[in-house]
């Protein structure tokens, strides 16, 4: 068996397994069973090509997504099958205490000291409530953009690569002849495929 390494933009490198039986396979034009992982949430022309010419030519074509309405919108003539995330991405605990730190608390404090400001005895303190009302949109926008979503970006791909089991299940990967990373925060969750199946071929090409 022939070994190879493939990288996207210096993140994990994802082993690729190719046997004789693949290839035999691939010129015999039997159908394949194709796995595609992608995280990017609205689907690129390049990738929905793609899937297209697999599913147009017989393949079965699995796809991991992220967000299931963007591809859903797409509305391919060729749909592929679609698995989304175990459980939406807002609803992970990271995301929910990033919305109630960042937004709702403060928003509820915001709140609050309009309420007062309106009664009659808090006409002096509506000024001083409108300006914090404006800044807290600010800072709360402010934090989630500067401060929350750089550290998030970096941590996503390891994070949504534990979500998708029920997905991976479904698909069955003991009958699947090829997995694609299709974009760079995919490259964790092949590797994590890879590992568990060695002699699976993973690639981050988008080959036919």
């Amino acid at each position: 068996m022939k070994m190879q390494d493939d990288q996207v933009e210096g993140t994990e490198t994802v082993v690729t397994a190719v046997d004789e039986e693949h290839l035999h396979d691939a010129a015999a034009g039997r159908p394949k069973r194709i796995v595609i992982l992608s995280l990017i949430h609205r689907p690129s022309l390049r990738l929905t090509n793609y899937v297209q010419s697999l599913v147009g030519r017989g393949d079965d074509v699995h796809v991991l997504v992220s967000r299931l309405e963007h591809w859903e919108e797409a509305a391919l003539e060729h749909p592929p099958h679609l698995h989304p995330l175990d459980r939406p991405e807002e609803q992970l605990p990271v995301r929910r205490a990033e919305r109630l730190l960042v937004f709702r608390v403060p928003r509820a404090v915001s709140k609050a000291a309009g309420r007062l400001a309106q009664r009659r005895w808090g006409r002096p303190l509506r000024r001083p409530a409108d300006v914090l009302s404006r800044a807290q949109a600010k800072v709360s926008g402010a934090v989630h953009k500067r401060l929350f979503m750089p550290p998030y970006r970096a941590f996503r791909p390891r994070l949504l690569a534990t979500q998708f089991d029920a997905a991976l299940r479904a698909v069955d990967l003991d009958t699947v002849d090829l997995v694609v990373a299709s974009d760079v925060y995919t490259v964790t969750l092949a590797a994590r495929v890879a590992r568990q199946y060695p002699d699976l071929r993973v690639t981050t090409g988008l080959e036919l």
